[in-house]
């Protein structure tokens, strides 16, 4: 009689007839793993008739049961695939938001107050944009005051020239000589030319343009001269 035995290392079933099951005492080796085991111990019942004659031992048996489990576990590797890459899409999404945050405000205004709430969670702050190639000095002027000659006074205009609001720019003047060398080098930053208190929260506004008047201590220095420019930090 033809029976089926099953190996308890890989689980392919076999068949395995009485003679042989006797010839060997029970021990039979895997066909698919080489392992071996007590056929005997790991008998599942007897084979069904089929027209082909018996097959020798060792042979794997096509069955159902194999059949099923290795077309599940091509399935199941292709759900944790789609699933890897999903996430993997959602981190790569989340990072683009995180770097080009102030651009897509730009964009897609709808997306501030979203981008707000989530950068108060993380700890950080949606900028506005910074395009210095869209400000400019459109006027500028360095000249002595004239209660206190020991001081000089810098009147400037500045325009935003973008369609939208940007962060105010920073100011570099360098005072020269006669030979147009440095004496003296100062950064102002929008503190200190919009004056205490001003709030710089809704940015420099598109299409706009900004007076500036600052007092420096220039009593030692006598520059006859100065450079001025703007630019973000």
């Amino acid at each position: 009689m033809s029976r089926v035995t099953r190996c308890p290392k890989c689980g392919t079933s076999f068949r395995i007839s009485d003679t042989q099951l006797a010839a060997r005492a029970g021990q039979a080796r895997c066909g698919r793993c080489g392992n071996v085991f007590d056929a005997r111990a790991a008998l599942v019942g007897e084979a069904q008739p089929s027209g082909g004659g018996s097959a020798r031992t060792g042979r794997p048996a096509r069955g159902r049961t194999v059949l099923a489990e290795a077309a599940a576990e091509p399935r199941h590797r292709r759900r944790l695939w789609a699933v890897a890459a999903a996430l993997a899409l959602v981190a790569l999404a989340a990072q683009i938001a995180f770097r080009f945050r102030s651009e897509l405000v730009l964009v897609w205004p709808a997306a501030k107050p979203v981008l707000t709430r989530l950068c108060a969670d993380l700890g950080c702050e949606v900028p506005l944009p910074k395009r210095a190639e869209l400000m400019s000095i459109e006027a500028s002027d360095l000249q002595a005051d004239g209660a206190n000659p020991g001081v000089m006074v810098l009147t400037a205009t500045l325009r935003n020239r973008a369609a939208f609001p940007q962060q105010f720019p920073s100011l570099e003047l360098t005072l020269t000589d006669a030979q147009d060398q440095a004496v003296a080098r100062r950064v102002l930053y929008a503190g200190d030319y919009l004056g205490r208190g001003a709030s710089t929260d809704a940015g420099f506004a598109g299409n706009s343009e900004l007076p500036v008047r600052i007092f420096i201590e220039a009593s030692t220095l006598k520059p006859t001269g100065y450079r001025l420019y703007l630019f973000f930090p």
